[in-house]
């Protein structure tokens, strides 16, 4: 993650049912149009079962030496 927000979390539609029943008001927020964790969007997508993606731009400076 190299110590930066993800600017969105794309993951399989059954990542997405396991949250939404887990942290929103039932698993139907998962068919909505926007679920978001402390304003990250998560979105389904067309991922193999439990797969997630996160996608953001990575600050070099604070990467570290790999």
């Amino acid at each position: 993650m190299y110590h930066t927000r993800p600017n969105r979390v794309l993951c399989s539609p059954d990542v997405l049912e396991r949250y939404c029943s887990l942290f929103e008001r039932s698993v139907d927020v998962a068919h909505a149009r926007e679920v978001r964790y402390e304003g990250i969007l998560l979105c389904a997508a067309i991922l193999p079962p439990g797969m997630v993606a996160f996608e953001g731009e990575v600050d070099e400076d604070r990467m570290g030496d790999w």
